[in-house]
């Protein structure tokens, strides 16, 4: 495993997006994923947290973009790995964008493939 088989995870996942997909969206996550949204919201597997990006890209993330930057990757073992990753939510009102910290732990199950089997988002705290 390297930077650029985790970067694979996430450009799907901003493709997605993108493209207001739900279900690209949750096939970036195994089907037995642990999610854990900013607003501690809990979703297990693919099939739950594509049906939730479904809700939140009709209503809250409508006509948003998301630019995920890979901020580290520990390689824990030849086939899982820990990613520190920045999400950043582009809302198309100038100066609101949501920043979000997140930690991926990502597993080697189709063939080369990588797919996210738990996540969890966090806002950082004003100071």
């Amino acid at each position: 495993m390297n930077a650029t088989d985790v970067r694979t995870v996430f450009d799907a996942m901003e493709t997605a997006w993108a493209r207001s997909d739900a279900g690209a969206f949750g096939e970036v996550f195994s089907p037995d994923a642990d999610f854990t949204s900013v607003r501690a919201d809990h979703y297990h597997g693919s099939d739950q947290i594509a049906a939730a990006h479904h809700h939140l890209f009709g209503t809250v993330y409508a006509g948003t973009r998301l630019e995920v930057t890979v901020q580290r990757v520990t390689q824990l073992r030849p086939d899982i790995a820990l990613a520190r990753v920045e999400n950043r939510v582009r809302i198309p009102h100038p100066g609101t964008d949501l920043v979000l910290h997140a930690q991926a732990v990502l597993e080697r199950q189709r063939e080369n493939n990588f797919l996210i089997i738990a996540f969890m988002n966090m806002a950082p705290l004003s100071r």
